[in-house]
């Protein structure tokens, strides 16, 4: 049996975006827990930052009209009513020539408009001697300076890194609205392939794919489920399938193309409906994508760089999209090192090493492990083009790792 019709990248992109809905659903998490979240509303402050006229720095808490006469030769005197630490509320109101020493931090008390720095004060007794004067509001981080009430401090579809936890925390918010993780199964297929932690008998091969994939998602904060190695049978592939049901996204890897083992698309297309059999791309002609329920289900190659290149493509941007990152893959143009033979008629994702402002090709076939290990973008080279001569202009996707 002969693959349909292909479809082109392009046309496969679109396919799948007509196919999903990409309504996100949120759920409040505490703010220890909302590292690598993604913030599903716009985060609004309840708070003024600071909330009270704090104290830049170690000194006097004056009226500024009171000082302007002061110098070295002319030091003005001021009674010293009352010291406010840090933490602590001041007692006393401001009176003309009268002042309150304030340290870094603490409430500026009312009727004062400006902090004198302790340098520029001798202590006399139960008197301070001024020997500068003061502008108003010098020294003194006015309310809401740093943050106002009701201000737009991020938008939504902001991702939560330590600094917006830090944020978040400085605000007094015990939990913050985020965008539900994503629920990601993920298992490899075939009867050679094999887990890590068993032993490496003649014809079999360890499993990459389910592994790489699984740490590139669990990096984006996704919740994955590896759900093992199906053997290459109708019934066992269905079973995984099954087993993933409940999650948003299903990523298989290998039995995708019209081997006479290959039991796939027959699985897929009894789980769900079978909407893509075959992208005209290389690598990854064999690329199944699959719907139910508004869940994707998606049938990567199983050799590991056309897995891994794949992912990168074309699964990936709609990770990022049903996750509500506001991401983009990263595109740049380089300058090819080296001539680069391409397949003509179909879209060709090279991985590549970057130097500099060159690249050249680190390909060493579908199944080469190395190939990826090395790979630190992927240059795209369209369908009309033979060839890419050394010193012609490459379009190359930047991969994150």
């Amino acid at each position: 049996m002969k693959f349909l019709k292909l479809d082109t990248y392009e046309e496969a992109i679109k396919k799948i975006e007509d196919s999903v809905s990409f309504e996100l659903k949120s759920e409040d998490t505490p703010i220890s827990s909302s590292l690598n979240r993604i913030l599903s509303e716009d985060l609004i402050s309840p708070i003024n930052v600071p909330h009270y006229p704090k104290s830049q720095m170690d000194g006097y808490a004056v009226r500024s009209e009171d000082t302007f006469e002061a110098s070295e030769t002319s030091p003005v005197k001021l009674k010293l009513i009352e010291s406010v630490n840090a933490g602590s509320a001041p007692r006393y109101f401001i009176k003309k020539n009268n002042c309150s020493y304030v340290a870094t931090g603490a409430p500026v008390p009312e009727g004062a408009d400006s902090v004198v720095m302790i340098e520029n004060t001798q202590l006399q007794g139960k008197y301070i001697a001024l020997t500068r004067g003061v502008t108003p509001g010098e020294n003194i981080m006015k309310v809401g300076y740093d943050i106002k009430k009701g201000k737009r401090i991020l938008p939504k579809n902001t991702l939560v890194t330590p600094k917006v936890v830090g944020l978040l925390s400085g605000l007094g918010l015990k939990k913050v609205k985020v965008y539900r993780k994503l629920k990601i199964g993920i298992f490899s297929t075939g009867n050679e392939i094999i887990t890590p932690w068993e032993n490496l008998d003649y014809g079999k091969t360890y499993d990459v794919n389910s592994f790489y994939i699984t740490s590139k998602l669990e990096k984006l904060g996704c919740d994955t489920y590896n759900i093992g190695i199906a053997k290459d049978s109708k019934e066992d592939i269905l079973s995984k399938l099954n087993e993933a049901k409940k999650c948003d996204i299903i990523i298989l890897s290998a039995g995708a193309s019209k081997g006479e083992r290959d039991f796939v698309e027959e699985a897929i297309n009894n789980f769900g409906n079978l909407i893509i059999h075959g992208i005209s791309i290389k690598p990854g002609k064999p690329t199944l994508v699959g719907l139910k329920e508004n869940k994707l289900i998606f049938g990567l190659p199983g050799h590991p760089t056309s897995s891994f290149v794949l992912f990168n493509v074309l699964v990936l941007p709609f990770i990022y999209k049903m996750a509500g990152l506001e991401k983009k893959i990263e595109m740049k143009k380089f300058i090819s090192s080296e001539r680069i033979y391409s397949t003509r008629g179909r879209k060709d994702f090279l991985p590549v090493m970057i130097k500099e402002e060159e690249v050249s090709s680190v390909f060493r076939g579908s199944g080469a492990i190395s190939s990826f290990l090395k790979a630190e973008g992927i240059a795209i080279i369209e369908e009309n083009t033979e060839f890419v001569d050394k010193g012609e202009e490459l379009e190359v996707i930047i991969l994150e790792d």
